[in-house]
């Protein structure tokens, strides 16, 4: 049932809401490659601004990645539902799992993160995983409730990650 009414909601917004040149951008916005500058250029004045913490931060950011990554690929082959391209038959890997969208996932983990690594809300760094889920679905490469879940999930294990790694650096402190 609830498939059925994600399915539905899928098909009303990539045939009624999706021109093609949101497609487009939709599937530069998904491609990693699309913020390689962008993260490059962060991670020089991060470490121009602040480099004895810029280390950590790095550490600790492929470690969650990681984390998030296996939570996403676990997921995905527990439930093992379908792409939505694989179910309308213009998908090329008929074995590619879509539920939970893992870049929802990992780009919500990061914001997360990111937001108690600085300091701020994650209201502030929020925009970053709500663009990436939408592009993935108007891109055609997930029903909404993949991305939902990434979101989800990817909250969950980073507030996971950042309660235990705030008790182990409680605990490995210089008293």
């Amino acid at each position: 049932m609830l498939w059925e009414a994600d399915k539905s909601l899928f098909e009303f917004l990539t045939l009624y809401l999706n021109p093609p040149w949101l497609n487009h951008i939709s599937e530069v916005i998904g491609d990693p490659a699309s913020f390689k500058l962008p993260i490059i250029v962060f991670m020089l004045l991060y470490y121009w601004l602040n480099s004895p913490r810029f280390v950590r931060f790095i550490i600790y950011v492929v470690l969650l990645l990681i984390l998030s990554e296996q939570t996403a690929q676990l997921l995905k082959h527990i439930v093992a539902r379908p792409r939505p391209a694989i179910d309308w038959l213009v998908y090329a890997d008929p074995h590619a799992l879509g539920f939970p969208s893992a870049h929802a996932l990992n780009t919500t983990a990061f914001a997360y993160f990111a937001a108690r690594w600085f300091g701020k809300s994650f209201l502030w760094f929020l925009p970053i995983p709500l663009l990436i889920g939408l592009a993935r679905i108007f891109a055609n490469h997930h029903y909404p409730l993949d991305v939902v879940a990434g979101w989800f999930f990817g909250y969950t294990v980073a507030a996971c990650f950042w309660l235990v790694l705030s008790r182990w650096r409680a605990v490995s402190a210089p008293q």
